[in-house]
């Protein structure tokens, strides 16, 4: 089976969609396009099942040539499922000028099997027969990616936790209050070592995410990388219990790591 998906959105966007896609693949033996912006590309490369990616921005900049790459890939003889995430009439003609027989989408007069427009994006599975084990995905990483990253962690062998600001400013958890996190760990934890999260690809980082043994996030995208590594997270923004995540002091925190 070959399963185009029309994919808009930012990264933490078409991270929520990996795992969909990924039940997809190991359910149907099904091979993917997706056609996503071109800035979010790299974040399709942590799933092997992915054979093609389109380039396409869903907005006012598309060019009449990524109209045309992207109308050639949907009039394609042997796509048997289309799952759209987009909306708007232009993607609704586009699609309908196209041979797929199953189509899903919160509607839109291309759509053979619609979903509700409030469902999340783990109702797209239910018109292909599956009901969603997303929470059970795990990514699959090349063994030199996690080799460079392992290679690259602070020397010793005490446990590593990494932590991942969200580096949203004012809204984020405190530089102060990291900072204090990592003194903490470093003193009360025999052996402990402190990595942070480094800019880089979607790959690299969850490299790094993966081989550590524990992640504080106040990242989505962070966060999204350690639940699909298996990695133990604990997310600030769980901990904050609703206020604002500037507020939240240190304690919590340590307690969740069993620290305090």
């Amino acid at each position: 089976m070959r399963v185009l998906l029309l994919s808009p959105g930012d990264r933490q966007a078409q991270l929520q969609r990996l795992p969909i896609a990924g039940q997809i693949s190991a359910a149907l033996n099904a091979s993917l396009q997706v056609a996503c912006p071109a800035a979010e590309a790299a974040v399709w490369k942590l799933l092997p099942a992915v054979e093609k990616l389109l380039p396409f921005g869903f907005d006012g900049g598309v060019t009449l040539a990524d109209w045309a790459n992207l109308l050639g890939s949907v009039r394609e003889p042997d796509f048997e499922v289309c799952l759209n995430f987009a909306s708007g009439w232009p993607i609704n003609l586009l699609i309908s000028l196209g041979r797929i027989p199953l189509r899903v989408a919160r509607g839109g007069f291309s759509c053979t099997n619609p979903i509700a427009a409030e469902a999340s994006d783990s109702a797209f599975l239910q018109p292909l027969g599956l009901a969603a084990e997303t929470s059970s995905f795990r990514l699959s990483l090349p063994a030199a990616a996690l080799q460079t990253a392992k290679a690259q962690q602070p020397e010793g062998d005490g446990p590593l936790l990494l932590l991942a600001p969200a580096g949203t400013g004012t809204s984020d958890w405190p530089a102060a209050r990291w900072q204090q996190l990592e003194q903490a760990v470093q003193q009360q934890l025999t052996g402990g070592r402190i990595e942070w999260l480094r800019p880089g690809s979607p790959l690299q980082q969850a490299a790094q995410i993966a081989s550590a043994d524990g992640l504080v996030s106040s990242s989505a995208v962070a966060t999204a990388l350690g639940r699909y590594s298996g990695v133990a997270v604990i997310e600030l923004e769980d901990l904050s219990q609703g206020t604002s995540l500037s507020a939240l002091p240190l304690e919590p925190v340590l307690q969740a790591l069993g620290l305090s």
